[in-house]
């Protein structure tokens, strides 16, 4: 039996880690961003990092702070995405939810789609590296530094 949700556990991790790791091209009027964030957990789990979020010529510094619930390990990632219903700059800052699985274990890759309250959708696809196992429901919290 323990053999059996050994691999059950394997197999859902990776199905988690490969889905959403494909990312569409962004639309001529998307805002972009790269970010780095590292992830600690056992059960619940911590984020945080920083990035920019690109928007036409100009460029934003933002940071990253959150976590999640059924984690465990540890993960640096490096990614980039799409922004996407970014009415405002302000709209930016804010909660984001987001609901997925991750499987590292050295390096690997990560998919994730995230939204926040005024419609804001980022579409990132990342790179890991660490032992991480993850099928949670995330809360991120960007900030652009700066006060806007």
């Amino acid at each position: 039996m323990n053999h059996f949700r050994h691999a059950a556990l394997v197999a859902l991790a990776s199905s988690l880690a490969l889905h959403g790791t494909a990312q569409a091209a962004c639309a001529p009027t998307d805002a972009r961003i790269e970010l780095s964030a590292h992830h600690v957990a056992a059960g619940v789990g911590y984020v945080w990092g920083k990035g920019t979020l690109y928007d036409g010529t100009h460029a934003y510094p933002f940071t990253i702070r959150g976590g999640g619930m059924l984690s465990v390990g540890g993960m640096a990632l490096s990614g980039q995405g799409c922004v996407r219903n970014l009415g405002r700059l302000s709209d930016f800052n804010g909660t984001y939810w987001s609901v997925g699985g991750t499987a590292t274990i050295h390096h690997g890759t990560a998919g994730l789609v995230m939204e926040n309250g005024r419609g804001v959708d980022i579409n990132l696809a990342a790179h890991t590296r660490g032992a991480f196992l993850s099928g949670q429901i995330a809360r991120l919290s960007f900030r652009l530094k700066g006060g806007l």
